[in-house]
């Protein structure tokens, strides 16, 4: 994890989103650091954390850890529901002014933000996107393993083709304001969410500012993000909106927003 120091600024209320399915070994640790990062760069935060129906001690360990934390809110789905809902459910429970959700084995360095929270003076949203081509050489280097670097190509060159998008990553961190977010009709379960997030905001008109953000590979535990039926949803989600919003034109109003990188906002 790279040490950014935050800069004096602006510090904007700010909600964390994250979920977790049987993380017990990863969940307290994932507080710890969400609690560093979110007390760096605002003042006023709150983590909103998912058990997504785990089976082992990660909603207990989630419990003693609220029970000092009064900006750590735990919720237990039903059963296990996937990131998409925890996503949509977690931007319209988030209370704070801003909103961006950190996977629990801690996937993106979030440190990579700090210096460049001002800039949401300027932009409506920071989209994090991983450094470098997406080529087979680099795969490796932007997935935990060259399986879900593939899956990974596969995600961002559908959507990239499909919705002829100028963004440089679909999978990555986005700092959105909740007003511009919460009212938002989102449709997708799985993977496509955070894509259909980016995509109806900028059909919206808003200003995106890329920031590069390496990705991290897993320690400890296992994800579930690549199993057979998370990837046929996603492929699923991504072809049946295209059809729906772009073919038939069933997403009216679409205006084109900007999407501008680091080196070209200096």
């Amino acid at each position: 994890m790279s040490q950014v120091p935050s800069v004096a600024g602006f510090r904007p209320s700010l909600s964390m989103l994250g979920w977790a399915l049987n993380e017990e070994e990863n969940v307290a640790d994932y507080v710890r650091r969400a609690e560093a990062f979110l007390s760096s760069v605002s003042d006023d935060y709150e983590l909103i954390l998912f058990d997504d129906g785990s089976s082992d001690r990660t909603w207990s360990i989630m419990g003693e850890l609220a029970s000092t934390r009064p900006w750590l809110r735990p919720i237990k789905n039903d059963r296990n529901r996937g990131p998409g809902f925890c996503y949509r459910t977690g931007i319209g429970a988030a209370t704070k002014a801003y909103f961006m959700a950190q996977t629990v084995d801690w996937a993106y360095d979030i440190d990579a933000f700090k210096p460049h929270f001002d800039e949401l003076r300027r932009h409506d949203v920071l989209q994090g996107v991983r450094p470098g081509e997406y080529s087979l050489s680099t795969l490796r280097k932007r997935s935990d393993s060259f399986y879900k670097g593939i899956v990974s190509l596969t995600n961002y060159t559908l959507i990239r083709t499909l919705f002829r998008l100028p963004f440089d990553d679909f999978q990555n961190v986005t700092i959105c304001p909740a007003r511009l977010a919460q009212p938002l009709s989102l449709e997708s379960e799985g993977s496509f969410t955070n894509p259909e997030v980016m995509m109806k905001l900028y059909w919206s008109g808003a200003s995106f500012l890329q920031v590069p953000v390496l990705f991290q590979k897993r320690g400890r535990g296992k994800g579930t993000g690549t199993r057979a039926g998370a990837i046929l949803q996603s492929i699923g989600d991504i072809l049946g909106n295209w059809l729906r919003w772009v073919v038939f034109n069933q997403y009216r109003g679409r205006r084109t927003g900007r999407v501008t990188t680091f080196s070209e906002s200096r």
